[in-house]
């Protein structure tokens, strides 16, 4: 495989000192160690090489790799998840937890500033929260096999929307323009980056157009007919009635 392929993969990520499995994609293994999740959805993982969207010691063995190749490997913690930063150690006031209506505990994951952290400890007013990741400092061992080597240019850009958990009707492909359709009319810093990420990846095309589903835009445009019918209908009775008075 090589830089900007589009690869569907499946895998087991272990920590290496402890065999404790941390993420998966395979539905059988997930049931042999008791940890099938009806929330998951077990399916090959999208990856596109040199995206950085996994860990920088696996990309450079997927780039080893051919599709049906089934490889088992380990990273160390500069080519994973990097290593602890005492830095990331911070202490935040009980009350910040208390007026977004959280209970702080020990060992409690927490989203502060859109970031995940875990609780160490709450104690006098303070609570010590980690925003290092768990996997941090730790050798990992991975389990991947190529499970195929997406080249259609339609299904690219369906997984990048996918990834980004973008909702849409279908997807034409004229040429070299790329067209999204969805229900409703996507907000404009969406469509810029989408079409950013479509345009350095997708090296087939040149172009990517958004457009609302016929039958949804009708509806709304019904929608906003009726609601401006209501508006006039409304300010017509209230004229009426002042005359009258």
């Amino acid at each position: 495989m090589k830089h900007g392929d589009f690869v569907l993969m499946d895998f087991v990520g272990r920590i290496k000192l402890t065999n404790e499995i941390f993420d998966l994609t395979i539905e059988e293994v997930a049931k042999k160690e008791k940890l099938e999740s009806k929330d998951v959805k077990y399916e090959p993982a999208f990856v596109i090489l040199g995206a950085g969207m996994v860990v920088p010691g696996m990309e450079r063995e997927l780039e080893k790799m051919s599709v049906g190749d089934e490889r088992e490997f380990s990273v160390s913690p500069k080519d994973g998840f990097g290593f602890r930063d005492p830095k990331m150690i911070k202490i935040v006031s009980v009350t910040n937890f208390i007026k977004n209506k959280m209970n702080p505990y020990p060992g409690a994951y927490v989203e502060i500033d859109g970031r995940s952290a875990k609780i160490q400890s709450v104690s006098g007013g303070r609570v010590r929260v980690d925003f290092n990741s768990p996997l941090a400092g730790k050798e990992l061992l991975y389990k991947v096999k190529i499970v195929r080597e997406v080249t259609d240019t339609k299904e690219k850009v369906e997984l990048i929307l996918s990834n980004y958990g973008i909702k849409f009707s279908e997807i034409n492909i004229d040429g070299e323009t790329g067209t999204v359709i969805a229900d409703k009319k996507m907000p404009e810093v969406l469509q810029k980056m989408i079409t950013e990420i479509v345009l350095k990846w997708v090296k087939e095309l040149k172009n990517v157009e958004f457009s609302e589903h016929a039958e949804k835009k009708h509806e709304h445009a019904e929608h906003k007919e009726h609601a401006e019918h209501k508006e006039h209908a409304a300010g017509h009775a209230t004229h009426t009635e002042k005359k009258d008075d």
